[in-house]
């Protein structure tokens, strides 16, 4: 069985995202692949007037409004890089600043809040004591495909499956906090932290190839090397 017409978002140059597109090009009967770039990115692609069975995000930076909701007969969901504690952006660099011991994916279907529909599916992993930013975005993007691929598998057997996963877990609620890219932002700032331990759970929560955590001197950033 297929899963019908899908309208799909992922994101350039992410590997998962390709898995995932390949996979619902070939399991969809039509099938249309919107990809986004950058954080705050404006959906600019024109969508067809016509309806979709289902609109799939994964690593999308694009925020549906509800004439893109509107556009499901059956679903729009969303595959979000983090358990129902932790919404918005940033969300493993808090986890791990937070010292959290488990962290995960969570499958949802999208509603015209982030991060705040119907949960469909929840998944863990753990964090270990020496895993770093990379490490712990590695295993949350490896945990996230997987969830996709068990739940795309589900409806495709039966779309009936996606009341079952909402019954299920119907006790699994969003936490009330929303983190925001001012949150993150701040959380990148070195300046007056109060002592060594905190400095490096900063670091260790942000410190990445590309990002990096910084003090600012005289108006100036000064990245940490």
């Amino acid at each position: 069985m297929k899963l019908g017409s899908v309208l799909f978002f992922g994101r350039k140059d992410c590997k998962y995202s390709l898995k995932l597109k390949n996979y619902i090009r070939k399991e969809s009967q039509t099938f249309r692949y919107i990809e986004s770039s950058y954080p705050g990115e404006k959906l600019k692609d024109k969508i067809e007037k016509k309806k979709f069975d289902y609109i799939f995000c994964f690593r999308s930076f694009y925020i549906l409004k509800k004439k893109h909701i509107n556009k499901t007969k059956i679903a729009a969901i969303n595959f979000h890089p983090g358990t129902p504690e932790y919404r918005g952006i940033g969300c493993i660099n808090f986890a791990i600043y937070n010292n959290e011991n488990f962290y995960g994916t969570t499958a949802h279907l999208i509603n015209e809040k982030i991060d705040n529909g119907k949960i469909l599916d929840v998944k863990k992993f753990q964090i270990k004591k020496k895993d770093n930013l990379n490490i712990c975005l590695d295993k949350t993007y490896r945990i996230m495909i997987k969830q996709a691929f068990i739940i795309l598998k589900l409806l495709k057997k039966n779309n009936n499956n996606l009341e079952k996963l909402i019954i299920k877990n119907k006790k699994l609620k969003w936490s009330k906090k929303l983190y925001k890219k001012k949150d993150l932002e701040k959380l990148y700032l070195l300046d007056n932290l109060a002592n060594q331990d905190e400095i490096e759970r900063v670091i260790r929560a942000t410190k990445t190839k590309k990002f990096r955590p910084y003090k600012i001197i005289n108006k100036k950033k000064y990245f940490l090397i």
